[in-house]
């Protein structure tokens, strides 16, 4: 919309970035520093213009049947102004972005292609970041920022009465719960921003792309050493058996070896347990205790790793507030 003259005067010196019609001659004009909102001339009023900094501490948004009041606390202060309800959705837009590039929370260049208002959360989808702010305000400095460098992966789940979009930024995951109601607009603007960014077709060839390269690590035996776990071996009496990493040395024989039989032959050394290269009684009972052994290994790995899977859980919900 045109630019009047008594907004014109009042920018000093700044240009209009965005503006909003909100019925009549009236209208909210955005600069980089200050948001204005123009009243024309009217039966009971005369023109005037009201100006609003950038910069604000909190923004609460009232919405009423026919009217919202926007509400900007300082520091120091708090001013207000309403709009017609049917405007509100995109002078709180357009104002947001605006506060957003001014504080550095997006680019000086940076476009918004989605702003979303469910309850207590408010979504701002960037063309270079998505932002989440969760409060009773609709903004505050509190938030979160999801830059696309950083990203991992992204995914969306559908559930039964809200989707959750899935953003792992550097590996960690993020859920973000949105109604059913907004989900397919929502998921339709994240894609969109986000595959453009990253130059991919769609969001498994993105993910493929993203994904970390993971290098070959050598296996490694679990050591139970500090974990608490009881020794799995014993020494068949009852008692604790020797913990891993002992060396046991046999003691030197004192007396002399014979090298000749009764008869005079050879004589070679019996080797405990092998008679004729056939595995004796001694080595099925070693061999069954070996995998009676890695079995109760196996199974103390596997509760070890459902532990840490819950672990890791208890961790995700409690940074979800839950």
């Amino acid at each position: 919309m045109d630019v009047p003259d008594l907004v014109t005067d009042a920018l000093d010196g700044q240009s209009v970035l965005a503006s909003v019609g909100i019925g009549g001659d009236d209208g909210v004009f955005v600069t980089p520093g200050r948001t204005l909102v123009y009243r024309g001339d009217g039966l009971l009023s005369d023109e005037s213009v009201e100006t609003y900094d950038h910069g604000f501490d909190r923004l609460e948004l009232s919405d009423g049947r026919r009217r919202s009041s926007f509400t900007l606390h300082y520091y120091d202060r708090e001013e207000s102004f309403a709009v017609g309800s049917n405007h509100t959705q995109e002078v709180f837009r357009t104002v947001l972005a605006a506060h957003l590039r001014a504080t550095d929370a997006l680019a000086t260049d940076e476009r918004v292609r989605g702003v979303f208002r469910f309850n207590e959360l408010t979504l701002v989808v960037g063309t270079e970041r998505l932002l989440k702010h969760v409060g009773g305000a609709v903004w505050s400095a509190d938030y979160d920022a999801h830059p696309y460098t950083d990203l991992t992966r992204l995914a969306f789940e559908e559930g039964g009465h809200a989707m959750q979009v899935i953003v792992a930024i550097e590996g960690a995951p993020e859920r973000i719960k949105v109604p059913n109601d907004r989900a397919a607009e929502v998921r339709r603007t994240v894609e969109a921003v986000v595959l453009d960014f990253h130059g991919a077709d769609s969001v498994d060839a993105l993910n493929e792309t993203l994904a970390p390269e993971e290098e070959p690590e050598e296996a490694a035996e679990p050591d139970y050493a500090d974990s608490g776990i009881d020794s799995l071996i014993d020494d068949g009496s009852g008692g604790s058996g020797a913990a891993a990493g002992d060396s046991f040395e046999t003691e030197p024989s004192t007396e002399p070896a014979d090298h000749e039989g009764a008869d005079g032959g050879d004589v070679v050394a019996d080797s405990p347990g092998v008679e004729d290269g056939l595995v004796t009684a001694s080595d099925e009972e070693v061999l069954a205790r070996l995998d009676e052994l890695e079995a109760r290994v196996e199974a103390q790995t596997e509760l070890i790793e459902r532990q840490q899977e819950t672990i890791e859980q208890l961790v995700d919900e409690l940074r979800r507030g839950r």
